[in-house]
């Protein structure tokens, strides 16, 4: 398999053995939580097949139908098929859903400059938890508490489908930035980096990012990558880290549907 390949094997299995209840459409197959209702990534359509035949207006009927079946007020269709996201992405617009893409990012070449890997280390998932709960009030939706509770609650649901470890920095013992590496096998995912606001611009991120990517190599996964917002800046970070961009994803998401 090349490594876009493997790459979305790894997450289509994420995909799987996280949810709570898989229902088949006809274009994919849908991934349910109910106890997680407000968490889009546990609550959303893989749109896979038969996708010459996909619209943006059958694929936002199809979610409608059966995330609103389920009592979920949110909408969320995802693409792996790079080509096929692309080409909806201006039907999505045209129906006033928010787009999100996401490049795929793979650890190939040396970072720029060399990073103490002292400055982070392993964390435990209870150490992280209410640091969690912290960013994620900072975030606009972090106003509803409980959407904060589902969302740190999705983490435990994270950890018990797949091997996930957790790493921060720290600034005078506060841990100020941290992020995920799931393995399976050979590969090795880096997820959800996050620098708490006052201890940005500090270098923290580029030592915990780097502190995952050296620790997903000793397990002796061949292939580390990363997912980074297209429209965003963390992606230049991940360049200089030594990530080079193989693909994309695309995520077609109505927050509150009426």
């Amino acid at each position: 398999m090349t490594e876009r390949e493997r790459i979305v094997a790894f997450l289509r299995e994420l995909d799987r053995r996280s949810a709570e209840l898989e229902a088949a459409f006809r274009f994919g197959t849908a991934y349910l939580h109910s106890q997680l209702p407000r968490v889009w990534s546990r609550n959303y359509l893989v749109a896979d097949t038969d996708l010459d035949e996909a619209s943006a207006e059958l694929l936002a009927d199809e979610a409608n139908r059966i995330l609103g079946e389920a009592g979920m007020r949110h909408r969320k269709v995802e693409l792996y098929d790079e080509e096929a996201g692309a080409r909806l992405e201006p039907g999505f617009r045209e129906l006033g859903w928010d787009v999100h893409c996401d490049v795929l990012m793979v650890a190939r070449r040396e970072p720029d400059r060399t990073v103490d890997l002292a400055q982070a280390e392993e964390v435990s998932i209870e150490e992280l938890e209410p640091v969690w709960a912290e960013g994620i009030r900072s975030e606009p939706f972090g106003a509803d508490e409980e959407v904060v509770r589902q969302l740190v609650a999705n983490k435990r649901v994270v950890v018990a489908a797949r091997e996930t470890a957790f790493f921060a920095a720290r600034i005078n013992g506060a841990i100020g930035s941290y992020c995920d590496l799931y393995s399976d096998g050979s590969t090795g995912q880096i997820e959800a980096v996050m620098t708490l606001e006052q201890f940005r611009n500090r270098g923290l991120a580029r030592a915990t990012v780097s502190c995952a990517l050296a620790a997903s190599r000793a397990a002796g996964h061949d292939l580390t990558f990363l997912m980074a917002d297209r429209d965003d800046w963390p992606k230049e970070l991940y360049r200089k880290l030594g990530f080079d961009e193989i693909g994309r994803v695309y995520e077609f998401v109505r927050p509150a549907a009426k």
